[in-house]
């Protein structure tokens, strides 16, 4: 049936063919050759080249002679056919005959009553892993040749090198994408930070000269009673942004946060009335709260970052709506000693259970959806990191999460946090609203700052304060000043960014004039961190704008008193 075979001249076109094809094709053009060269050289209707899935029961078709043509889309269930026995056992397959009444779930031999049916696993030249299938049928009982078997393995050889090749190019490319979006958010993040620091400086400016109106409006008759409410509203919503911007700024650096509680349920009830206005209506959210109040040992901020990334998998899982519900429940640990519980200590725990009615999790991706980078959404909707932070935050502060899932039915999200112990507790620090504002007793203070709107806001809320002021709009200004004025000022209130001559090189020529300066400075940024080459060790005090007249008070008199 392959009487080329016999025959010099044929064995030297096919070995002139197969050559052509190894040197010459690379990627899809080397593959397609590759099963049109079977086809023709034995004499066969079918060749198949599939790539298997990883964690699935599919082949995806990477070339398919088939009749004379050539196909490349397609997916193929192996459930039933003779290739669900060659990816088992890791070996070829022969049949010589009635290869379709063998696998009768096999539409394909059914189809064409295929006889005959050979197949073998493409392996991984360096780990071993099976990355596809090459498969043949005829319709016709034959047994191949010596020759012929020949020619297969060395094509099999060397379509699995291709596959190894193409495979490694495209994890190449993949980590170029990654690459290339942690680039983009890292610029992303630089942007953030910038703006942040000016919209800092915009929100200074409204609490101080809203808390200037208001002290003003105290003294006034009661026809004034409207504008100290509408004040105060201004107040109220610009410590809101000011704290938003905070948390905003805090969500990728976990560990700037200082503050270790959290009062659970009063979190998530306001959590839950932020959800409402941002979650599809068609998704209904439940809070189903354990009787008393459990206080976590994280940080709100931790917090809200885990049942934020929880919950918008949750929505996400339930494009047609749904149930989003929200559990809490206090566990002592002699209920939580299991083998399966390996960080599990002698304290009690909280478990914070996010379900949703959604399309739920296959079996199969469960056991990697905490890897880096791993998504099943697309690539505009996810990048993978949302759960693998997750644990990790939730890994710092000792708690756990488990996983419940079943497709079509949901899955519920458990997160196990530590509550604080009694010795833990610690009263929580005053509003600053109720504390007695530090004043002043006539001290000389040089404001530097190159904002004039801030800079007057300063000068009022110092003089306010019972200080005496001296303002500084350069570094070169305040270098003057403090010459002349050095035996007077008690401190300097620099700002760390200022055009021309720099916050850091106006902090060095004060401490050259006068080493025992002190110097409290001022940003508009959300941490040390972000200006990285400042001489924070040379300074006495920072003070985060925005700031309002309490935090500029304490802020003053710690670094007076030290």
């Amino acid at each position: 049936m392959a009487k080329w075979m016999s025959e010099s001249t044929n064995a030297m076109e096919t070995l002139a063919r197969v050559h052509h094809l190894i040197s010459e094709c690379r990627g899809q053009a080397f593959f397609d050759q590759a099963v049109e060269a079977l086809a023709e050289l034995l004499d066969v209707p079918c060749v198949l080249l599939g790539r298997s899935e990883m964690g699935t029961r599919r082949l995806r078709i990477v070339s398919r002679y088939r009749r004379g043509f050539i196909e490349h889309e397609g997916v193929i269930q192996v459930s039933g056919t003779p290739i669900e026995r060659i990816l088992a056992d890791g070996r070829p397959y022969i049949c010589d005959r009635a290869a379709w009444r063998r696998f009768p779930q096999d539409e394909e031999l059914q189809l064409c009553r295929a006889e005959f049916y050979w197949g073998a696993p493409l392996r991984d030249q360096g780990d071993g892993e099976i990355l596809g299938v090459l498969a043949l049928h005829a319709a016709e009982p034959r047994r191949l040749t010596s020759a012929e078997g020949m020619l297969l393995e060395i094509l099999g050889a060397c379509v699995a090198k291709e596959l190894e090749y193409v495979r490694r190019g495209e994890a190449l490319r993949e980590l170029q994408r990654k690459f290339l979006h942690a680039q983009r958010m890292e610029s992303l993040g630089a942007l953030t930070a910038g703006i942040a620091h000016d919209f800092n400086n915009l929100l200074t400016g409204i609490l101080g000269f809203t808390e200037l109106a208001l002290a003003q409006l105290e003294s006034a008759d009661e026809t004034s009673e409207d504008v100290r409410l509408h004040l105060h509203q201004v107040l109220t919503l610009s410590r809101r942004a000011r704290d938003l911007v905070r948390h905003l700024l805090l969500l990728g650096r976990p560990e700037e946060a200082s503050e270790r509680s959290c009062a659970l349920h009063a979190f998530l009830k306001d959590f839950t009335a932020l959800l409402r206005r941002t979650i599809p209506e068609h998704i209904e959210i439940e809070l189903d709260l354990a009787p008393q109040e459990l206080i976590l040992a994280a940080n709100p901020v931790h917090v809200q970052q885990v049942l934020l990334n929880l919950v918008i998998n949750a929505r996400d899982a339930m494009p047609q709506g749904g149930c989003l519900r929200i559990q809490t429940e206090p566990l002592q640990p002699d209920v939580l000693q299991t083998p399966s519980c390996t960080r599990v200590q002698e304290r009690p725990y909280a478990r914070l259970t996010v379900s949703d009615t959604g399309t739920g999790i296959a079996p199969d991706i469960l056991p990697r959806i905490f890897e880096p980078f791993f998504t099943t959404k697309g690539a505009d909707k996810g990048t993978g990191l949302g759960l693998s932070v997750v644990r990790e935050i939730v890994h710092a502060y000792g708690g756990w999460i488990e996983v419940e899932s079943e497709p079509g039915r949901g899955t519920s999200v458990h997160v196990f946090w530590p509550i604080v112990r009694e010795s833990e507790v610690h009263m929580s620090p005053q509003e600053p609203e109720q504390e007695p504002v530090p004043k002043g007793s006539g001290e000389t203070l040089l404001l530097v700052e190159d904002d004039p709107t801030i800079l007057r806001l300063g000068e009022r809320l110092l003089e306010k304060l019972g200080y005496r002021v001296l303002t500084a709009r350069t570094g070169r200004e305040a270098v003057d000043l403090y010459a002349r004025h050095r035996q007077e000022i008690r401190l300097v209130l620099l700002d760390a960014v200022m055009p021309e001559m720099s916050g850091e090189q106006t902090l060095c020529q004060l401490r050259a004039l006068d080493p025992q300066v002190r110097i409290l400075v001022m940003t508009g940024y959300s941490s040390r961190d972000q200006l990285k080459d400042f001489p924070w060790e040379a300074t006495d005090g920072l003070l985060l704008k925005p700031y309002d007249l309490h935090a500029l008070a304490r802020a003053i008199r710690q670094c007076l008193e030290r």
